[in-house]
């Protein structure tokens, strides 16, 4: 499939949301020829892969410089050989070029084992040419190519700048994460409760310019380690003082998990969608038991991840409560990322989130001089975790939006 210059289709009214005068509509077409093609998925990470995902990791490296401040969250080149190859989705790969030059990327992920109605699109473009209309024809020819594959259900990520001004004195918001007032007429808010965006945010109005809804909001934050000695002092003391302290415990490893935590572990995993913030739309169909523990770590193992895994242990009862788990990108990375932390509803009102997370960092910094940042997702309407992150020091660089919609007859 070819797209030539200035030909991408944009759909018929009856599957687009695309509206409006013929001057509005030519206003969001780019500005200069740009060739779309479906690009081959390489077999090989040869010099002819890494070139071609080397000019896509450039692309995505400025793209979220641009919005989150930093160059650390993109994959390099071989990360995205072996993301495209994931065995669960067949990957479409499209770009966009102005002449020779890339000026934006669009991954058509389309899910083989569940939720095969529906394909998932990651638009990036060049922030140079992000008012030209790449990302219109982008996502006209994305949207084709899940429609020709009869996806119904169509999701497209954003990513956004930090936090601003969200209550209109200067303020960015109160420790909890919480805003007291929202003026309705500038905000849109994610049907799960998770969060909302700025009305007035560029990828809010390209994503809504195209009928997408806002479905879940997620902050991305950074925290600096190791943390500053007197306030991790200050954070162990408040932790350990707290009431009942004593009847809990803390346990850290790196990779895999001591045998007698391993039915633990797996219930642990399994109570993770229930006492979740937000709970997952389509629940894990696979039991978690001792062997899917295992499988997970290997796997992580696999990809050459290090797992720096937390436990709380509740003393009376010898179960576990708690996990929260970092992953360092390899051997001597500056930077790692945080995974999955839960505790248990009955246990929680107990500093355990900070308890368990304060002991992770102490792992990191033992184990892993090399990091220098943590970077952590959260639900941007989580409060009880946002507060436990930014006690940690943690700060918000961007949020990331999930949006969907609906295409051909219901």
């Amino acid at each position: 499939m070819t797209f030539v210059p200035g030909s991408v289709p944009i759909p018929s009214p009856l599957t687009s949301p695309l509206r409006g005068t013929a001057k509005e509509t030519a206003a969001l077409l780019p500005s200069h020829p740009v060739t779309i093609r479906q690009v081959r998925i390489p077999e090989n990470f040869d010099d002819d892969a890494a070139a071609l995902l080397g000019e896509i990791a450039d692309l995505v490296r400025r793209s979220r410089e641009s919005v989150w401040g930093t160059a650390d969250l993109a994959n390099d080149a071989a990360d995205i050989f072996r993301d495209l190859h994931d065995p669960w989705e067949r990957v479409v790969l499209l770009e966009a070029r102005e002449g020779r030059k890339l000026v934006g990327r669009a991954e058509v992920r389309l899910p083989l084992v569940v939720e095969t109605r529906s394909a998932q699109i990651f638009l990036t473009v060049d922030p140079d040419h992000e008012t030209g209309g790449v990302g219109t024809e982008l996502l006209a020819a994305a949207e084709s190519v899940a429609q020709s594959e009869a996806r119904r259900t169509l999701i497209i990520n954003s990513e956004h700048p930090g936090p601003q001004d969200l209550q209109g004195d200067g303020r960015i918001g109160s420790a909890t994460g919480a805003l007291p007032f929202v003026d309705s007429d500038a905000w849109i808010t994610a049907a799960d409760g998770s969060g909302r965006l700025p009305i007035s945010n560029r990828q809010t109005r390209f994503a809504r310019r195209f009928g997408y809804k806002l479905q879940t909001v997620s902050d991305i934050s950074r925290i600096v380690v190791p943390m500053d000695a007197s306030e991790h002092e200050r954070l162990t003391g408040e932790v350990e003082a707290h009431p009942g302290a004593g009847d809990y415990r803390t346990h850290s490893w790196v990779g895999e998990a001591p045998e007698q935590w391993l039915d633990s572990m797996a219930t642990l995993h399994e109570r993770i969608p229930s006492d979740s913030f937000v709970p997952p739309r389509l629940w894990d169909p696979e039991p978690w038991d001792a062997e899917r523990v295992r499988r997970t770590e290997a796997l992580r193992a696999e990809n050459g991840d290090i797992s720096f895994m937390t436990v709380i242990e509740h003393l009376p009862t010898g179960q576990l409560v708690g996990m929260t788990e970092l992953v360092l990108p390899g051997p001597g990375a500056p930077l790692c990322f945080q995974d999955e932390t839960v505790v248990l509803r009955e246990h929680r009102g107990k500093r355990l989130g900070l308890r368990q997370k304060l002991a992770n960092l102490d792992q990191l910094s033992a184990q892993a001089g090399s990091v220098e940042s943590v970077y952590v997702w959260t639900h941007s309407g989580n409060a009880r975790m946002n507060w436990v992150n930014r006690r940690l020091g943690a700060e918000v660089l961007g949020r990331s939006a999930v949006w969907t919609r609906r295409v051909g007859l219901e």
